[in-house]
């Protein structure tokens, strides 16, 4: 009987060896390469300390409001200022859809496609939105009630929140991306005798920015 010579695999398996380590190796390498650049630009972001952008409610006016049965129909045009508070940093602002709501109900349909806009350091620029009802969206007994109340005394509470992704461009650096949730709660509109058209009481209204 004949055995295999065991020898003859050896080098086979040691250059699979060789080839695996080297492998691995370079695998740590590059890993750590990208931790390190990635700290580098985290640091030196700390280090700036760029602010957010600021958002302020120029105006809200919402028009053919009615609240029938289960639905709330209504048109909500809106303009939005956007203000770079920072003396070396630009943005750019990605914002995906604006929403028009009443305590935890959906009111507006989505807006239309996403818009990116450059916002130069220590500069403001202004986004106007028109959007319709959100008929499919289910309203919740109390929230209906509440809002017919609060119609017929003639004013109502909306919030708008606006989720955004911003880009920040400073010079020559490694540009860094965040998502944020712009917050405008509580836009105080009072509706004329009709009942069908309201406006914003206060002209501007500071917004909460919520970044990851």
């Amino acid at each position: 009987m004949e055995f295999p010579n065991s020898s003859s695999t050896q080098p086979s398996t040691s250059k699979d060896s060789a080839s695996y380590n080297f492998l691995r190796g370079l695998i740590f390498v590059l890993l750590s390469f990208f931790i390190i650049i990635t700290l580098v630009i985290y640091i030196a972001w700390l280090i700036l300390k760029p602010l957010p952008p600021d958002f302020e409610v120029d105006s809200f006016t919402v028009s053919n409001f009615t609240v029938s049965g289960s639905q709330i129909r209504g048109k909500y045009d809106i303009q939005v200022t956007m203000r770079n508070p920072n003396k070396k940093v630009d943005y750019y602002v990605e914002i995906f859809d604006i929403r028009v709501n009443y305590r935890r109900t959906r009111l507006s349909q989505k807006s239309e496609a996403s818009r990116l806009l450059f916002l130069e350091k220590s500069n403001q620029t202004s986004v106007k939105a028109e959007l319709d009802s959100n008929l499919s969206r289910y309203v919740r007994k109390n929230d209906l009630e509440n809002l017919g109340q609060n119609l017929n005394r003639g004013e109502i509470c909306f919030d708008v929140r606006m989720p955004v992704s911003t880009t920040l461009n400073y010079g020559n650096w490694p540009r860094m991306e965040r998502s944020m949730l712009v917050y405008c709660k509580n836009l105080r509109v009072t509706f004329s005798s009709s009942k069908l058209v309201g406006k914003l009481i206060d002209r501007r209204d500071d917004c909460f920015v919520l970044s990851d």
